[in-house]
């Protein structure tokens, strides 16, 4: 078993601390989209389940566990084994990549990597919790009765902001798409938005327009999936919230905040239209 701990938190934490965090890898797993809702007070769901996790030293902040799980078909056999040790080292410097490049994302602050046998692991990773957020797809679902959705418009602006910034420091986002946004609200008066879940992301010395164009239709794709998938809570009284103008709105703010594509938003837009055929093709044969 071997723990990596941030600097800074390594001397707060008390022995009982350090035990909870060496337990993670020992207890029994979650099983995947599945939530304890009994077992912590908040809980988050991805691939797996991820629970909070409160430690002595530490009284004032409250931190994510999320498990790694393998997707698919090779999920059913391996679950949370993996074959080679680094991973959750190499989100750890994308991370440090994106926020030293100024955008906001979750603060890694333990991982802990336990050795099953060979070469075979199982990995947890510890991050700060994002306090008063909420992510896109539950803000949306919501949208009838939040607030928050007002402000719609400086959403989009520094969503367009982030993504472009993590973009210019290189780095080309494995997922991202409306779960891996999140957020965050000071009253209403505030908005900061993190993008988050950072495993499997690449940074290069430079990105290009391919990967650019190819991460910003990985984001659009989801909010077209969830409105194909959501149909039944949407119609004539009460539309998706998430508009063609919308859309339109974030790419053209992309550009302007300092984008090295100088490609124009007509070019984005044919690119659009053309990939999202290809995927009305795969889903309307049962692909998604």
């Amino acid at each position: 078993m071997t723990l990596y701990i941030k600097k800074e938190y390594e001397n707060r934490m008390s022995d009982d601390d350090i035990k909870k965090l060496f337990d993670l890898c020992k207890k029994p797993l979650s099983a995947p989209n599945v939530v304890d809702r009994n077992e912590l007070s908040n809980s988050y769901i991805g691939r797996a389940s991820c629970k909070t996790l409160s430690m002595d030293g530490l009284a004032d902040d409250r931190f994510v566990v999320r498990e790694y799980w393998h997707g698919g078909m090779i999920g059913r056999i391996f679950r949370d084994c993996f074959w080679e040790g680094m991973r959750p080292v190499n989100e750890l410097l994308v991370s440090e990549a994106v926020s030293n490049g100024g955008v906001k994302t979750a603060e890694i602050i333990a991982i802990v990597k336990k050795r099953v046998m060979g070469r075979l692991y199982k990995f947890r990773m510890v991050t700060r919790e994002i306090t008063e957020s909420i992510d896109l797809i539950e803000l949306l679902l919501h949208s009838r009765e939040n607030q928050l959705l007002k402000q719609k418009k400086q959403i989009i602006n520094k969503l367009a902001k982030a993504v472009n910034d993590m973009h210019n420091v290189g780095i080309y986002h494995a997922d991202l798409h409306l779960k891996n946004i999140l957020v965050q609200s000071n009253s209403g008066i505030c908005i900061n938005v993190y993008i988050i879940d950072l495993d499997k992301s690449h940074q290069y010395e430079k990105l290009s327009f391919h990967r650019r164009m190819k991460n910003i239709m990985r984001l659009d794709r989801s909010v077209v999936k969830m409105r194909r998938k959501k149909s039944n809570l949407f119609g004539k009284t009460f539309p998706f919230p998430v508009s063609k103008t919308d859309r339109i709105r974030f790419l053209k703010r992309y550009i302007e905040t300092g984008s090295e594509s100088v490609k124009p938003i007509k070019y984005y837009i044919q690119s659009y239209s053309k990939a999202h055929g290809l995927h009305r093709l795969w889903w309307s044969l049962g692909g998604g």
